[in-house]
């Protein structure tokens, strides 16, 4: 066997080699592109099956609001109506002029009330939330806030406004619904200010308050901050970020607007 032919029988092998070796580089990836696919098929599932959980969950806590607005409204609002119209005839038909001042004072704090009443119905109901833009919901709020608690309480704007679809509108009014809550009662906060910032595919929703704030690591694992609730709404809206110290907290709060 001469050189030429070595030389041949040398490239043919080595072809056949690096044939071979491509072959089985091609059939690893197309097994591996399969196992990745296979994998983000589950995840995707699992996201899926999460944010039905999570939406089922949010359903019935809006179902549960629906109800007792409805039984504030529809009976108790009613109740307190016809206690309104009893004192009105009542001071109308008292001369003692000590017991006509209490009856009419007596009148105009149940009025108080019942508008009071009517706010929170409305809140909790979650219908005119979901129709109203997201500015005009939140300073409602925040006037019902500054009334019922002689607090502090500022919304400001950035960016161009624009809607969101009601059901996002929602689940925000809810978180800062909670946080409000969560910086009077547990921070004891005097003070909250929110601002919306809008960009064309996100809106960056603040809330900060001048509490005491709290442990962050409540975040995993409180049940009386009603930091778990605002997490389930965050996830489906995008993400949330919580900073606190002992000047108080604040709540970063990003949703994604392009879909």
């Amino acid at each position: 066997m001469n050189t030429a032919e070595v030389a041949i029988i040398f490239i043919i092998g080595s072809l056949t080699l690096l044939v071979f070796v491509l072959f089985v580089v091609l059939i690893l990836f197309e097994y591996r592109k399969r196992q990745v696919r296979h994998i983000t098929e589950k995840l995707e599932l699992k996201h899926r099956y999460q944010n039905e959980v999570l939406q089922t969950q949010l359903e019935v806590q809006e179902q549960s609001f629906k109800y007792v607005s409805e039984e504030l409204h529809d009976n108790i609002a009613q109740m307190l109506s016809l206690v309104k119209i009893k004192l009105y005839k009542t001071a109308g038909k008292t001369e003692d002029e000590n017991i006509k001042a209490g009856l009419e004072t007596s009148t105009d704090l149940l009025s108080k009330t019942m508008d009071d009443l009517r706010n929170l119905s409305h809140t909790l109901s979650g219908g005119l939330v979901s129709k109203l833009p997201l500015p005009e919901s939140l300073e409602k709020e925040l006037n019902y806030v500054r009334n019922a608690n002689e607090m502090d309480a500022a919304l400001s704007l950035e960016g161009e406004e624009y809607d969101l679809p009601g059901e996002k509108k929602l689940l925000i009014f809810r978180i800062v619904q909670e946080a409000i809550g969560n910086a009077i009662k547990h921070g004891k906060a005097k003070r909250i200010n929110i601002n919306l910032a809008y960009a064309p595919t996100q809106l960056t929703l603040t809330i900060a308050d001048d509490g005491k704030g709290f442990d962050t690591k409540l975040l995993n694992d409180s049940k009386g901050l009603g930091l778990q609730n605002m997490q389930v709404r965050a996830k489906l809206l995008g993400s949330m970020d919580v900073a606190s110290s002992e000047n108080g907290t604040t709540i970063t709060l990003k949703i994604d607007t392009d879909e």
